[in-house]
């Protein structure tokens, strides 16, 4: 059974578009700056911890969420263990990073 469209019913006459339609493609500038303001946000979580320890298990944190693979194949319990740092705290900064930098 075919079914006939009548140009009022056809998505192709339609006054309405999706909201896709409308959205533009960035720029090679706007794709710098969102690249800048990651990084920016990156860098900032890991140095908001108080010891260089912190900032080390911040740092692999981020290279877990990011890169797992360069980190070989620790886990998150890895992780924490290297450092004495129970997995629940580390957990908890996963979910921090994710927040802090909009992801």
């Amino acid at each position: 059974m075919k079914i006939h469209t009548i140009p009022e019913n056809d998505i192709r006459h339609s006054d309405r578009r999706h909201p896709v339609d409308f959205l533009a493609l960035p720029s090679p500038d706007e794709k710098l700056q969102r690249i800048c303001e990651v990084l920016s946000r990156t860098f900032g979580w890991v140095a908001d911890a108080a010891t260089v320890e912190q900032k080390g298990l911040r740092a692999s944190v981020v290279l877990y969420c990011v890169r797992a693979d360069l980190l070989g194949a620790a886990t998150l319990d890895e992780l924490g263990a290297t450092v004495g740092t129970p997995q629940a705290v580390i957990e908890e900064l996963v979910s921090d990073f994710c927040h802090g930098i909009g992801w």
